[in-house]
């Protein structure tokens, strides 16, 4: 399941057959777009501080390709956890992948640290 996770994530932009700006895609909006797309058509509205108490997650300590990476305010799907890349909607790129290992998502340049993995689970 977190394999197809993280290849929906991956291609979401290819699939809507363009590239999705943070004002029309949120970051909870994002992934709560593919968790629809990949794993329930009725996967509920959420946003991002509300997925770590979410009973659809369970918190994991070693992250997998689809499990998703939350700051607080923030929220992204794992597509590469030994080099740590995730896609997510940022302010200052929109869908777009990143790394929670180094720079700024890793709390380099007065930027925040990831502060859980959650792990799809159902419900």
């Amino acid at each position: 399941m977190g394999y197809e996770i993280a290849q929906v994530a991956r291609n979401y932009e290819r699939m809507q057959g363009r590239e999705i700006s943070y004002n029309e895609m949120k970051c909870n909006q994002f992934v709560v777009a593919v968790l629809r797309a990949a794993v329930n058509p009725r996967f509920p509205y959420i946003l991002a501080n509300d997925f770590p108490s979410s009973p659809y997650f369970q918190k994991v300590n070693d992250p997998q390709a689809g499990d998703l990476v939350h700051w607080s305010g923030h929220i992204g799907i794992v597509l590469d956890p030994d080099h740590g890349t995730f896609i997510g909607s940022q302010t200052s790129t929109g869908v777009a992948e990143a790394n929670y290992k180094k720079g700024y998502w890793n709390g380099d340049y007065g930027g925040k640290k990831p502060d859980a993995f959650l792990r799809y689970t159902g419900y």
